[in-house]
């Protein structure tokens, strides 16, 4: 019984899980991401549900966004924006209406609830903010949508 067999696999498995080592222990966040996180009200109160998107207004720079729970959002560092000026969009995801009593698959469903959060903060959103490499990071948003 030959051992060249066996010690070319034992070497072609310690060279594989050495280039997996290797790979797995580059940069966390190569692009240099900042963590964002925030507020989001409506009128003055949290927006329950939702999500919030930063849109970069420069070459170069890299979308992100995450979700609003109970008015708050909290966006990290891997996921998060490069440097530059970004576009904000927010938008609110109501829960949908309950189904009425003695509905039947194939039934309509009742209508979809009117978003809360106007477009001019989301499809038609010039909000921005500005990611600063030494921060802050913190962003806050309040959206008015009744007039005093």
């Amino acid at each position: 019984m030959s051992c060249k067999p066996r010690l070319h696999s034992l070497t072609a498995g310690w060279a594989i899980g050495l280039i997996v080592f290797i790979a797995g222990c580059g940069a966390a966040n190569p692009l240099g991401r900042k963590p964002l996180a925030g507020t989001v009200t409506l009128d003055g109160k949290p927006l329950e549900r939702g999500a919030i998107e930063f849109h970069p207004l420069a070459e170069g720079g890299v979308q992100s966004g995450g979700m609003i729970d109970g008015g708050q959002y909290s966006i990290p560092a891997p996921q998060g924006a490069t440097p530059g000026k970004y576009r904000v969009a927010i938008y609110d995801t109501p829960s949908p209406p309950p189904l009425p009593p003695g509905h039947m698959p194939g039934d309509d469903l009742p209508p979809a609830p009117k978003p809360k959060v106007p477009p001019d903060w989301n499809s038609k959103s010039k909000q921005t903010i500005e990611v600063n490499k030494g921060g802050p990071f913190k962003f806050d948003f309040d959206i008015v949508t009744k007039k005093a």
